[in-house]
């Protein structure tokens, strides 16, 4: 009786350890996917989402919820601006530098400044390597691609990523031809594209809302016209670019208390990940002071 009593305790014991055990497994899990979803970009109510494939067949999206979505494929030859003082580089060779500098936001930035726009999300793959050769055009992204490559996406990302390009054919991509705005010596003539795509990748949301904003830098008049090409490219109007006179830490949005709780105010403030300020303006309703933006954006 007491071995069979024994056992008995020991089951139950076991029996109770499990319990606690899956019920910690079911928080945890409850906690991941609450965070996941708060944080996907697709969870947001943007207008569009702006996605970089990096790698063999370099593609950038503009995933608009409603109207035209975007396609651009970019030559491994070509060479673009690659922020942060790195000068000039073929894409195809962005992602070695990416690695050897250990910044993969090197990727999104590339791109960011490339299509002046602000890359939401960017995959790139695990090996490092250098692109030489062109390919053909390679219009979705596989299921590898989606689930399997570095980025900065989420799970819920991913999931809705892979929904959207296993749902819609191809022909629901307008592709934009870049071959135009390549220069003879290879650089990709970035200040072209935009005057002519200006308003192609705007957020109807920003353009609506009508809120502009002033930079204000204290260095580099070059990267302070860079990042409000990226603003404009967004869809928020930038009526003032100004050197301040002072160098200051970290980046700061300031604006009134309403405007404070804008999506205008609230996605320069995600993006740029800048500090935040209740103040009062004067040439604009947003202040965005570049401070530590001027080194990771600087351009020569």
């Amino acid at each position: 009786m007491v071995y069979h009593k024994q056992i008995s305790n020991f089951k139950f014991q076991i029996s109770k350890r499990s319990s606690v055990v899956f019920f910690f497994f079911i928080i945890c899990l409850s906690y991941y996917l609450f965070k996941s979803i708060t944080s996907s970009v697709f969870m947001r109510g943007r207008d569009k989402v702006n996605v970089v494939f990096y790698g063999e067949k370099t593609r950038f999206y503009s995933l608009d919820q409603k109207n035209t979505n975007y396609l651009l494929s970019y030559s491994n030859l070509s060479k673009v601006i690659v922020p942060g003082g790195y000068g000039n580089y073929k894409i195809g060779s962005i992602g070695k530098l990416a690695s050897l500098e250990k910044k993969p936001e090197i990727i999104k930035n590339a791109f960011s400044s490339a299509t002046s726009t602000l890359v939401d999300l960017y995959f790139y793959q695990k090996k490092t390597t250098i692109y030489y050769d062109d390919s053909n055009l390679k219009q979705t992204p596989t299921f590898i691609e989606i689930f399997f490559n570095n980025s900065n996406a989420n799970i819920i990302d991913r999931l809705y990523l892979q929904y959207i390009f296993s749902t819609n054919n191809r022909e629901i991509f307008q592709i934009i031809d870049l071959k135009p705005f390549q220069l003879e010596d290879g650089m990709f003539d970035k200040d072209s594209f935009y005057k002519k795509f200006q308003g192609t990748f705007f957020q109807i949301t920003y353009r609506n809302l009508d809120f502009n904003v002033q930079i204000l830098y204290s260095k580099s008049y070059k990267t302070a016209q860079l990042i409000g090409q990226m603003i404009e490219g967004e869809g928020i109007r930038v009526v003032d670019l100004s050197d301040q006179g002072k160098v200051s830490s970290g980046c700061l949005l300031i604006s009134n208390k309403e405007i404070s709780k804008s999506k205008t105010f609230l996605r320069l403030a995600d993006y740029f990940k800048c500090k935040t300020k209740i103040g009062e303006t004067t040439v604009s309703d947003i202040i965005l002071e570049l401070g530590d933006l001027e080194k990771e954006w600087a351009v020569n």
